[in-house]
């Protein structure tokens, strides 16, 4: 009885998507009509019916789970080939013509496949999104670097004495003035920082020097010995949380020459394009993304308020001209939206070119592929920040401690690649947030900073890492899971650290340490 009740339920109940896809206006087709490949063309065909809320549209980027992302050719109907077709007598619309309709995109109207840019840098050019040339930012910095340049005798032009350098905030600027010209060319601002900051590998037995991603091509003792070297940092981290100690055989300005000091974590001013890496150039950068992705999802609803208002008597080119579901005045502007889309539930054969034979063979030929029409801007590489949480599952014994910039492997809804996430704490009521070195445990929440695809939320997010076990077995293991918090490649993530010594006499406020530093120059330097 329990068994026939179970059938029962299975088949009485319905099955719904979760609300990531059936909310989202990002259509979507299950390829259950097959998929074929033509190697001449390098053209790939998936045949389904359209699904989600919102139409498609030709000229939108398709991603393929396992293949990547493309762009499509054409979109022709299928329904003959539909299952369970059956023409109806005397109906009009293309749904139920029987006439087969294409439509094919357009290169000028076709989003970009390039996902990042190429800025050059000699002209300035920024890769940004929603700023207006007409900013009082960008007057700004062209009045500041007009008082930093003179004209000289002979008409040149010459940058002034006391001009900060390119990329110096005001902090830093403020420091030129205490500084000597003999003294600037002997003094280190920051080179040396470099190299003594770059970073650091776990050393094992027998004096090798291995990194958590190189460490599968150890021995099953050196494993074991990165394994515990990785565990008492973990631990010491924990009980002395960013706390440093200075060597007797290293300067401490020299070492902590990228530190600065901060009044109130909260408070204090830190401007966010101060000193970024050459790793920022190629990346898009959004004056507000939570703006542009209002702006993308408004256009999408409107989409969908335009084809429910006309109901599936369109197909590519508007609305035909029987219907009398469109009022004259929203003509014009119901029929821009619903130019170049298919309705959602149409059966549909999607063309899309420049597939090649390697991506094809990636997808799984048991299984039904899918393909997910992509939104505005979401094929533009950025800086991605996730919400995550560590599973219980995770903190096995054998389990390696995960650290800062380990790479990972990211399920962020229909798309997955690898990257170097850094860990932070995500504040609510500052904008600076504090580097974790370490995954923090214990199911807290944290954030991840990766680059990757923008992606518009809600998108559930899942971390993966290959872990392999001190006998040497290979598998995938779920660390965290979450959801997107956006794309802002102006977050601040700080890294905190604290220089400790011993103190040797307290009265009232003033206090004797010792041990801190091991050289007058870094007493005054501090």
């Amino acid at each position: 009885p329990s068994r026939a009740a179970l059938i029962r339920t299975l088949c009485t109940i319905s099955a719904s998507p979760p609300k990531w896809v059936s909310e989202v206006p990002r259509p979507y087709i299950l390829a259950d009509g097959g998929v074929r490949y033509d190697s001449t063309s390098k053209t790939m065909q998936l045949t389904g019916y359209v699904r989600g809320m919102a139409p498609l549209d030709v000229h939108n980027l398709m991603h393929i789970p396992g293949a990547g992302t493309y762009a499509i050719r054409s979109i022709e109907s299928a329904n003959e080939e539909a299952p369970f077709y059956r023409a109806k007598k005397g109906s009009s619309g293309a749904s139920t013509g029987g006439e087969r309709r294409m439509i094919e995109a357009d290169p000028m109207k076709r989003e970009s496949l390039d996902m990042f840019a190429s800025p050059d840098a000699l002209d300035g050019e920024q890769n940004l999104i929603g700023f207006e040339e007409h900013d009082d930012h960008f007057d700004g910095e062209d009045e500041e670097e007009d008082k930093n340049t003179t004209m000289a005798a002979d008409g040149t032009f010459k940058q002034a004495a006391n001009a900060r350098p390119a990329g110096w905030s005001d902090y830093q600027a403020a420091w030129l003035d205490a500084v000597d010209d003999n003294e600037d060319a002997a003094r280190d601002h920051g080179e040396l920082a470099f190299a003594l900051n770059k970073k650091e590998t776990a050393s094992i037995a027998g004096g090798i020097d291995v990194d958590m991603d190189e460490a599968n091509d150890v021995t099953p003792e050196e494993r074991r010995a990165l394994l515990e070297r990785r565990r008492k940092d973990q631990k010491e981290d924990l009980e002395f949380p960013d706390e440093v100690e200075v060597q007797e055989d290293e300067m401490a300005s020299d070492r902590f020459a990228r530190y600065r000091s901060l009044k109130s974590f909260r408070k204090s001013y830190w401007d966010p394009k101060e000193n970024l890496p050459d790793t920022y150039g190629p990346i898009y950068h959004f004056s507000s993304f939570r703006a542009t992705q209002g702006d993308v999802m408004a256009d999408a609803k409107d989409a969908v308020e335009a084809a429910a208002s006309c109901g599936r008597r369109w197909w590519g080119e508007g609305v035909h001209a029987d219907s009398d579901a469109m009022e004259d005045d929203e003509d014009d502007e119901r029929r821009e939206l619903l130019e170049g889309c298919v309705p959602s539930g149409e059966y549909v054969t999607v063309t899309i070119e420049s597939v090649p034979q390697s991506s094809y063979d990636r997808i799984c030929q048991e299984s039904v592929a899918t393909a997910v029409s992509l939104l505005p801007h979401e094929n533009k590489v950025s800086a991605v920040h996730m919400a995550l949480s560590q599973i219980s599952k995770c903190e096995q014994p054998d389990d390696m401690p995960i650290k800062s910039k380990d790479i990972l492997t990211f399920r962020c809804g229909w798309r997955t690649w690898q990257s170097r996430p850094v860990f932070s704490q995500n504040n609510l009521n500052s904008d600076k947030h504090k580097f974790e070195r370490y995954l923090p445990t214990g199911g807290a929440f944290f954030a991840a900073t990766v680059f990757g695809p923008v992606t518009y939320s809600p998108c559930p997010v899942l971390a993966f890492r290959e872990a392999t076990s001190i006998s040497g077995s290979d598998r995938r293991q779920l660390v965290a899971v979450g959801s997107t918090l956006g794309a802002d490649a102006e977050r601040i993530v700080v890294k905190r650290i604290v220089l400790t010594g011993y103190p040797v006499r307290v009265h009232k406020r003033h206090a004797t340490v010792k041990y801190m530093f091991y050289n007058p120059d870094d007493v005054k330097w501090f």
